[in-house]
């Protein structure tokens, strides 16, 4: 069964939780989030592991590092982040990014370049400025939801993508 927007917006937060989780701290211990299993709201799938797909959008994320192009934007993200507005400076970037063709290739949807950008940033922006890390999960969240909801939706959900 596919899931519904609310499930989808649930999902889309649990990725995000496990892809911007502290690195540094043991997976396994009771504190880490990756040992926690919390249910879905009704419409979502039992299938669904947020943990598997996280790893997936980190490592495509973490090859876009070493982009002088991305780089690039991520400081002027910062820039514009610095006055306040981080929701507004997160969707310029990946917008910018995404018409600059950094992180493109021709086979890839515009869906899944915005997706893989968001990513990107999201996690180098928590890591280069770990005192932004929580406005990041939010921004992320909203982010993917409002620009990418309905169209993860259309998929049948986040384990039907191919990342």
């Amino acid at each position: 069964m596919a899931p519904n927007q609310k499930a989808v917006e649930w999902q889309t937060n649990e990725i995000i939780k496990y892809l911007l989780e502290d690195e540094d701290v043991d997976s396994c211990s009771p504190c880490s989030m990756s040992y926690l299993e919390t249910d879905g709201p009704t419409g979502s799938d039992d299938n669904f592991d947020a943990a598997q797909i996280a790893g997936k959008l980190r490592s495509i994320a973490d090859s876009l590092n070493d982009n002088v192009a991305f780089r690039a934007a991520v400081n002027e993200f910062k820039k514009e982040a610095a006055h306040g507005a981080i929701e507004a400076a997160f969707s310029h970037t990946v917008q910018a990014v995404c018409q600059s063709g950094v992180p493109h290739s021709p086979d890839v949807s515009p869906e899944l370049q915005l997706l893989k950008t968001s990513v990107a940033l999201g996690r180098l922006v928590a890591k280069s400025c770990p005192d932004l890390r929580a406005q990041v999960v939010d921004t992320m969240n909203a982010f993917i939801t409002r620009n990418l909801g309905g169209w993860i939706t259309q998929q049948g959900g986040w384990e039907r993508i191919s990342i």
